[in-house]
């Protein structure tokens, strides 16, 4: 199980996000950042997504 702090993209968030794979949390992490933090597809930048990629852990199954 994977997973990604919000608060470790640098927003003032406690919600984290669970997945089986990077691409299932990218998915995530985008509907979260549009419903949640206003952002926009073109928020979401080549940069940007690196950065969310490399803050994904492997997490302990809770």
């Amino acid at each position: 199980m994977l997973s990604l702090k919000c608060s470790d993209a640098g927003f003032d968030c406690q919600h984290t996000i669970k997945g089986n794979s990077k691409e299932e949390i990218m998915n995530q992490a985008k509907e979260h950042g549009k419903r949640d933090h206003n952002l926009q597809d073109s928020d979401f930048s080549p940069e940007l997504v690196n950065k969310i990629e490399n803050l994904i852990t492997e997490s302990k199954i809770s």
